[in-house]
């Protein structure tokens, strides 16, 4: 009779639906949501680190590259193995280098790492628009240029057999992981 009674009146029936919508909205909105676990920014980056045979790192490590900063051009640097040259590039391990500047009117120490990549193609050019210096010493007026050649993108090309390398200045493109 209830019912019946209920279905007569369309006002009553009207306002018992509208509180089983809001009873079940209530419900619903009660349940435990999944809560999304966030990934460290620390572990997203150590994601995308290069793993260590497409770096030229260990192949460069302890080794010394000399070179003449005031005969260079400034968007390129030649580095060989003339010791005769003042100038020293020192691949000090795996990850860090220091240059040390010796030129008569300008001495300075240059402090960083490094993460030289390879080509995919198994040749020994790092890709193109990779940062592969990172400096952490203060800059110095009378190597500003070299400071910001190297804290920019560099294409190096690494010949083992005549013992030179190479760095031109490369294309700067949008970073695409974080950090770079």
């Amino acid at each position: 009779m209830i019912i019946f009674d209920l279905f007569l009146q369309p006002y009553k029936m009207k306002k018992i639906i509208l509180i089983l919508l809001c009873f079940s909205q209530t419900v619903f909105a009660q349940r435990k949501k999944k809560t999304v676990e966030e990934i460290p920014l620390k572990q997203q980056i150590e994601e995308y680190k290069i793993p260590e045979d497409q770096l030229l790192n260990g192949t460069l490590k302890g080794s010394k590259w000399y070179f003449d900063m005031k005969n260079d051009k400034e968007a390129e640097l030649y580095l060989d193995k003339d010791n005769r040259k003042p100038d020293v590039l020192n691949f000090v391990d795996g990850k860090r280098f220091q240059i040390t500047i010796n030129q008569g009117n300008c001495k300075s120490v240059i402090k960083g790492t490094y993460e030289i990549k390879k080509m995919n193609d198994g040749s020994t050019t790092v890709q193109l628009g990779h940062h592969p210096f990172k400096i952490t010493s203060p800059p110095k007026k009378c190597v500003a240029k070299l400071y910001g050649f190297l804290s920019g993108a560099i294409d190096i090309t690494v010949d083992e057999n005549r013992q030179i390398i190479e760095m031109k200045e490369g294309e700067n493109f949008p970073p695409t992981v974080p950090g770079y």
